[in-house]
């Protein structure tokens, strides 16, 4: 008697490995397997596109510093100077409007007797050259005690004008960027026979157990390295032949050249604070949810911080020092979580409110049934597609960047 021949199509099964139990929809269990194995994909939100490739807007917050350069067109402002007009070469003059007040921010520039730092009213702007009123609306009456301003002063806008009156409104749109992403597909296989299939395992051990957890430390790979370093195809998603690519979250910050650190060139206490302090400077709410993400390599720097200084408490049956939250010195406080597919080169920090994976397709599972090698086995296939998308990356995020690996 022959075999008979192997079924190849037409058969399939509900049986769901990741639950024992017979549904289709496995997208929250294998979700819950995996944010149970990473802290990174448990703190990033799924929300659902309707296309293949999406986009948003990439908009620049208003201009508030502005640097301060010596042109023969005009001079610096000079000392023992009061309600007068005088000019100020500007490196760039982008968003500045005429009336702003403006305020020296590299030095003190204390002017008249009650010891104010003065404020400079905006009278004319032509581009790099700017008229500035000296004292500002102040309370000085002589041109006594001030102070000069020099060459590379930054000068701060302290109030964006709002003129009434039923002129002509000046034209307050600003150009935006267009960002777009594409999907990039993921998945996994998990053999079951039928015999497992049918039956509920008593060893915690069993050989499809071990496909399932191996595969899903795969699956948890691939998605983390995705997010933080997946790349854009040269021509669009969607053809055959083509691999399905995101672009990830390093990319976005290199492409806006965001708050990147790549002098530093080690994890410190003050390089840290310091990225926090730009990241708070950029208009970005200090009261967001932050963490520090980086290598274990890097996260043992970070337990090794101030043990000269700060006391730990030892619990009586544990020996260690681990550090699992940073604090500037601004009081901003976040979690520092590591991870394996984050390079020794980098160590980020990333606002969890504006970062996400765009779920395409949830996970789905496709199976087949005695395959064409005539084996009793399901063949399950774990497929969905997700994207990475990176809102406000140039003030929102930022990277210590060209770290040691010794």
């Amino acid at each position: 008697m022959a075999w008979p021949a192997p079924v190849t199509s037409g058969v399939t099964t509900t049986f769901d490995k990741t639950a024992n139990t017979f549904d289709r929809t496995v997208d929250q269990k294998l979700w819950a397997a995996l944010m149970a194995k990473s802290p990174i994909l448990d703190m990033l939100s799924r929300p659902p596109v309707d296309t293949r490739k999406f986009e948003w807007e990439t908009d620049t917050a208003p201009v508030r510093l502005y640097t301060s350069v010596h042109s023969a067109e005009g001079t610096n402002l000079a000392g023992n100077e009061h309600d007068v007009d005088n000019t100020i070469t500007f490196t760039s003059t982008t968003g500045l409007e005429q009336g702003a007040l403006l305020k020296n921010v590299s030095r003190v520039t204390t002017i008249g007797s009650f010891g104010q730092d003065e404020l400079l009213e905006v009278t004319v702007i032509a581009s790099p050259l700017v008229t500035v009123k000296r004292d500002a609306g102040g309370f000085a009456t002589a041109d006594n005690n001030s102070t000069a301003h020099t060459d590379g002063d930054v000068y701060q806008v302290i109030y964006t004008p709002k003129p009434e009156g039923s002129g002509p409104d000046a034209n307050k749109y600003s150009d935006v960027t267009l960002v777009e992403n594409y999907c990039n597909s993921v998945d996994f296989y998990l053999t079951v026979t039928g015999d497992q299939a049918a039956t509920k395992r008593l060893v915690a051990g069993d050989t499809v157990d071990n496909q399932f957890q191996k595969n899903l430390l795969a699956l948890q790979n691939d998605l983390e390295g995705m997010f933080f370093y997946g790349a854009l195809n040269s021509t669009p998603a969607g053809t055959i032949g083509l691999v399905t690519r995101t672009q990830g979250f390093d990319s976005f910050l290199a492409s806006t050249s965001a708050n990147y650190d790549i002098t530093t060139k080690d994890v410190t206490p003050t390089a840290l604070d310091n990225l926090f302090a730009e990241i708070v400077y950029d208009k970005t709410d200090p009261s967001d949810n932050f963490i520090i993400a980086c290598n274990p390599f890097n996260a043992r720097k970070i337990s090794q911080f101030g043990m000269d200084k700060v006391v730990t408490d030892n619990n009586a049956t544990k020996w260690g020092r681990h550090i699992e939250t940073f604090k500037s010195d601004l009081g901003i406080e976040a979690p520092v979580i590591w991870s394996l597919n984050i390079s020794r080169s980098d160590l980020f920090i990333i606002n969890m409110g504006k970062v996400s994976l765009p779920v395409f397709r949830p996970f789905m599972k496709a199976q087949w049934t005695y395959g064409d090698d005539g084996v009793d086995a399901f063949r399950q296939r774990y497929l969905g597609s997700f994207g990475v998308k990176v809102v406000d990356a140039l003030y929102s995020h930022a990277k210590l960047g060209l770290l040691p690996w010794t």
